[in-house]
C-alpha cells in the first residue's frame, strides 16, 4: 500500500514539475517575470526544476516497478513511460547544452528541445490516460 501511495504522489508532484519547467522558459522570455536579459543565467530555476523531476522519476520507478503495481498496469503505458524515461534522459542533455553561452547551434538545438518535450507531454499523457489509478475507476 505505501508503494502505491509513494508512487502517487511521485506522480502529482512530476506533473506539477512539468508544468512549471514548461511554463517557465515561455514566461521568462514574455518578460512575464523581469527582464529578459541576462537569460541564460535566469534559466538556473529551470534546470534545478528539471533535477527535481529527474529525483522525482527515480523514485517513482523505483517503488511502481520494484512492487506489484507493474504487473496490474496496462502494458501499452508502461512502454510509453519507458520511452518517456529515456526522452528525459535526452531532455536533460539538449538542455545542457543549451546552458552553454557560446553554442553554435543554438537554434537547432533549442527546436530540438522544444520537439522532444513535446513527444514526452505526448507520451506522459499516454501513461496518466492509460495507467492512472484513478481513471482506471471511471472506465
Amino acid at each position: 500500500m505505501i508503494d502505491y501511495a509513494i508512487t502517487s504522489v511521485t506522480g502529482w508532484v512530476m506533473m506539477v514539475l512539468l508544468i512549471a519547467i514548461i511554463a517557465y522558459p515561455f514566461l521568462l522570455r514574455a518578460g512575464f517575470l523581469g527582464p529578459i536579459q541576462p537569460f541564460l543565467p535566469r534559466m538556473r530555476l529551470h534546470a534545478w526544476l528539471v533535477y527535481s523531476l529527474g529525483i522525482a522519476l527515480l523514485i517513482h520507478i523505483w517503488f511502481s516497478m520494484s512492487s506489484e503495481l507493474a504487473l496490474i498496469v496496462n502494458t501499452l503505458g508502461l512502454y510509453l513511460a519507458t520511452i518517456a524515461m529515456f526522452l528525459v534522459g535526452a531532455q536533460i542533455l539538449l538542455g545542457r547544452t543549451l546552458s552553454w553561452p557560446k553554442l553554435a547551434q543554438r537554434r537547432i538545438v533549442q527546436r530540438s528541445h522544444f520537439w522532444v518535450m513535446v513527444g514526452l507531454v505526448i507520451l506522459i499523457l499516454g501513461h496518466i490516460v492509460l495507467d492512472s489509478a484513478m481513471l482506471q475507476v471511471v472506465r
